[in-house]
């Protein structure tokens, strides 16, 4: 199990590393396993942080910005259904689009309290009932696959009818991955924030508020399957320059 929670920060370090930091991830580079997870860790800790709704900038204010459809930058591209919705649209009663927390917040009872409920990487924009589909469902390749609907088109995503699980369509699979490794390597239990620990089975109790994420096993594959495109290296620098530390 240490091989593969190292291979995930090695994964996640990938995106990083691809982009130009400078010498900001110097300190990571040729580490492995928990030494390259603590290095990674100590380098992120630490960023600017923003509340959930304010009258100033706040994560609907960030959103805006990182998930801006390069083709109509009015909108702002939904993560599970990949649909372009207006962003000035701010939940307006439920008609508008929401903000989804990939690492549940619920897993690890963190709710929308200024850390690890309002990093940037862990939101993105998502119907309202695209989310509600989703709830606090583990990640796992479907087995009774029942489509995830958006307007009534079916989005490519899934829920499991057998199992408390969630399958994001096939072009998001490896961003969805990657958030979750990053969430498991940015809260390691410090200053009163959860301690995140991504596992390779599905909780048994689905109300559970412990700080786990399933299922390793398929987030590995996403990550292989669906590599980090231009879209996700944008979001991520959008946050570097917005969130000092948050690379």
């Amino acid at each position: 199990m240490r091989k593969l929670l190292g291979l995930t920060f090695l994964l996640w370090a990938n995106l990083l590393f691809s982009q130009n930091y400078g010498d900001y991830y110097q300190s990571a580079e040729g580490l492995k396993d928990d030494a390259l997870k603590t290095a990674l860790n100590t380098i992120i800790k630490g960023h600017t942080e923003f509340n959930y709704t304010s009258g100033s900038t706040d994560t609907w204010d960030i959103l805006k910005e990182t998930d801006k459809d390069p083709a109509n930058t009015d909108n702002v591209i939904l993560l599970y259904s990949g649909s372009s919705v207006n962003a000035a649209q701010e939940y307006n009663n439920g008609n508008g689009w929401t903000r989804e927390h990939v690492w549940a917040k619920s897993r690890g009872d963190f709710g929308t309290e200024v850390g690890p409920g309002t990093d940037a990487h862990n939101l993105r924009p998502e119907d309202n009932g695209v989310n509600g589909a989703r709830g606090n469902r583990s990640f796992d390749n479907c087995v009774s696959c029942q489509d995830v609907l958006y307007n009534g088109e079916a989005t490519g995503s899934y829920i499991d009818a057998s199992a408390f699980t969630f399958e994001p369509r096939d072009e998001v699979k490896g961003d969805v991955a990657r958030m979750i490794f990053y969430m498991a390597t940015r809260y390691e239990g410090e200053n009163g924030e959860p301690d995140l620990t991504v596992i390779d089975y599905l909780p048994t109790d689905n109300n559970t508020q412990d700080p786990v994420h399933a299922k390793l096993s398929a987030l590995l594959e996403w990550n292989e399957a669906d590599p980090v495109d231009d879209f996700e290296r944008n979001r991520n620098e959008v946050i570097y320059f917005l969130l000092p530390n948050s690379g």
